[in-house]
């Protein structure tokens, strides 16, 4: 027995000096409770949660706590079965930003909405952080944890354009979530691999698997996918670009997968200027590079919108040091130029951003900046009277309006409300089944059947892209000259038209 007794205490104490890293994760990444919920994952705390708990992160506190409130409160005005709702995405990934946050409050918003007057089954979310992109992720893990709730009836988000969303898109398929993406943009990232819009992967990384298609017959997205960008930047901008600004390598499917249309677009091989995304100083060597042109000159910039206000800031600090003999800058950009829209969270981009929107060179208009937006509407128009409400219960949420201007929480929005209109078809006295609501998002085909987003009506084609007319194309103009909004304002740019004037103050 003495002999046994050793055993047991001996074995006990290996086993709990092998588990006492996975013990601490576990316990560090759940308020100091052990829990399987989230979990340490190259760094970050990752996993599910559908309470207060924030990953650890401030930025997100508010937002969490605003969804538990909900979560708990969400059948008191609901006669219904309840549904739960997953929302997954990357709360850290340095190419999300802050947008993250903006993106998690308009999904809370949008369950705020369903769970309001006219609500059949109360909502509750259960959110999903994938952690970063590139690192010791854990995306897949978390994908899987939220697909095995047996609750989960239909995912809103799934990520970036990102070949893991890619991943993440096939599991919840094989799993028959319905998902409707709210920011992926990039082509092939569509139930057909983008077959329709003939694109061209060979700048892409090898070995990846969305120009096969993802999420089959699950997928649906509201952002507006990067070849109707490029097109409806061709129809403002018909100026063939000087030059392409783009950054080494081809891991990132929403570059590697844009460049060909504006070549495609604009009739042949552009000029390209490479910058390394890596390495701040290079985007400095470019601007000196577009510099050297002494004519009115045209940048496509096919990047992320991260170094955007860099490239603003150089190009003024060109200007203003006397060594810039372009006679005017214009600058186009795919949907990411929305981030100049947004106060970053780290410090130094934030810094250049303000410099750059608040530059002489802007300001005045010798350099512009056009891009498409990645929602359907960045404020009030004809065909989404639905904006107002949006607004209202942004507001009451406690969420800074400020948010809004970067087109992410509108998507989120859009995202679930198309989640929450095939909810609400569905009989009230019955439990909600995942392939009831995929089958009906599948019927939001047509203008007549299309979902009212704040963005504008929402309907997909067969491959399960947004339909319609496409994106409008904005020109930036400097803060405070649009007055009645609290974030940076833009003017549209038309085809045919003139490069549109920034209203001035009192104008």
């Amino acid at each position: 027995m003495r002999l046994g007794v050793v055993v047991i205490l001996v074995v006990g104490a290996v086993s709990a000096f092998a588990a006492r890293d996975p013990l601490r994760r576990l316990a560090t990444c759940n308020d100091g409770l052990p829990n399987t919920s989230a979990w340490e994952a190259g760094g970050r705390c990752v996993g599910l949660s559908a309470g207060p708990y924030a990953f650890g992160l401030p930025a997100f506190e508010h937002v969490m706590r605003v969804i538990d409130e909900q979560n708990r409160t969400a059948a008191d005005g609901c006669p219904g079965t309840p549904v739960t709702v997953g929302v997954l995405l990357t709360m850290t990934d340095q190419l999300a930003g802050s947008r993250a946050v903006h993106e998690l409050e308009g999904m809370a918003v949008g369950q705020r909405r369903a769970n309001d007057i006219g609500c059949v089954h109360p909502m509750r979310l259960v959110v999903g952080n994938l952690g970063d992109y590139g690192r010791e992720g854990d995306a897949l893990a978390v994908a899987r944890k939220l697909a095995q709730r047996r609750d989960v009836v239909a995912v809103a988000g799934i990520g970036l354009s990102d070949q893991t969303t890619a991943e993440v898109a096939d599991l919840l398929a094989a799993e028959k979530i319905p998902m409707v993406s709210d920011v992926v943009t990039a082509e092939g990232f569509d139930q057909a691999g983008s077959a329709g819009d003939d694109p061209d992967f060979t700048r892409c990384d090898e070995n990846i698997t969305y120009p096969r298609g993802v999420g089959k017959d699950y997928y649906y997205r509201v952002a507006y996918r990067v070849a109707v960008q490029v097109y409806a930047l061709r129809a403002v901008a018909p100026t063939r670009p000087d030059f392409v600004m783009v950054p080494t390598g081809g891991s990132d499917p929403y570059t590697c997968t844009t460049l060909p249309f504006l070549h495609r677009e604009y009739g042949g091989e552009l000029l390209e200027v490479k910058f390394d995304a890596e390495e701040p100083t290079t985007v400095s060597q470019t601007a000196r590079r577009v510099c050297a042109t002494a004519k009115d000159v045209t940048i496509a910039y096919v990047a992320r919108g991260r170094d955007l206000g860099r490239l603003l800031y150089d190009l003024d600090e060109s200007y203003t040091n006397g060594q810039c003999a372009a006679t005017s800058i214009t600058v186009l950009s795919t949907s990411d130029g929305n981030r100049l829209r947004t106060a970053e969270s780290n410090a130094a981009l934030e810094d250049l951003r303000g410099k750059a929107l608040s530059s002489p060179s802007f300001t005045g208009g010798r350099v512009r900046v056009l891009f498409t937006l990645v929602a359907g509407a960045d404020g009030p128009e004809q065909d989404n009277p639905q904006w107002a409400e949006f607004e209202e219960a942004y507001a009451a949420a406690g969420f800074d309006l400020a948010h809004i201007g970067d087109g992410w929480a509108v998507n989120a929005y859009d995202a679930l409300s198309t989640v929450v209109a095939a909810v609400r078809a569905l009989p009230a006295a019955s439990t909600v089944q995942r392939s009831q609501v995929n089958i009906t998002i599948g019927g939001f085909t047509s203008l007549e059947l299309a979902v009212a987003g704040a963005g504008g009506k929402i309907y997909f084609d067969n491959s399960g892209n947004r339909a319609g007319p496409g994106p409008a194309v904005v020109r930036l103009c400097p803060a405070g000259e649009l007055g009645g909004r609290p974030y940076v304002p833009t003017v549209e740019a038309k085809p045919g038209e003139p490069m549109p004037e920034c209203a001035r103050p009192g104008a």
